[in-house]
């Protein structure tokens, strides 16, 4: 081979080389860029949902439908199921915090843990535990109830909303000696 040709087809080559090199360079550098912003906003996301969940908790400690509608989308599509009963569209829904969280309690305390959250572009879940404790309004009588929960959430107008809630209740704990 001619020696000057020899150059060339490795000047070229090589350059090819660092052209290619560089160019992967960029595009690592581009994606690491876009996985730390997407990172980001789904951090601010899953935020967003656990401070729904927090207004959500308030809602059912102050039984406060008005506080309550501002967490739901407010479509007849909403729903609540639990182990007493299924509620359908934002008027049964608030309905529920002001008949069955008002009138049967007097005081609520609703305590959620170990919040797992997930987000996708414009829908969300959660799952967490929860403890219920409150005092009957009619006798005074103190409850007390752990159960589970899932939430799912949808993006309505650049803001996230409460589209539906499935809970369940757990089993009570049985003492020693008490079988």
């Amino acid at each position: 081979m001619n020696p000057i040709t020899a150059l060339i087809r490795t000047c070229f080559v090589g350059r090819s080389r660092w052209v290619t090199l560089a160019a992967l360079l960029a595009m690592s550098v581009c994606s690491a860029s876009q996985d730390n912003r997407q990172a980001t906003n789904a951090s601010g996301r899953t935020d967003d949902i656990k401070q729904l969940i927090s207004m959500y908790a308030k809602a059912a400690d102050e039984a406060d439908p008005t506080l309550a509608s501002r967490i739901w989308c407010d479509s007849s599509e909403d729903s609540l199921i639990n182990p007493v009963g299924r509620w359908h569209g934002v008027e049964q829904i608030m309905g529920f915090y002001r008949h069955d969280m008002g009138e049967m309690y007097s005081v609520r305390d609703l305590e959620i843990s170990e919040v797992s959250v997930q987000v996708y572009s414009d829908a969300a879940w959660a799952e967490f535990n929860w403890n219920f404790s409150a005092k009957r309004r009619k006798e005074g009588s103190s409850v007390s109830f752990r159960g589970m929960e899932t939430q799912i959430y949808r993006k309505n107008h650049d803001r996230w909303c409460l589209v539906h809630v499935h809970y369940s209740t757990l089993p009570a704990e049985k003492k020693a000696g008490t079988e």
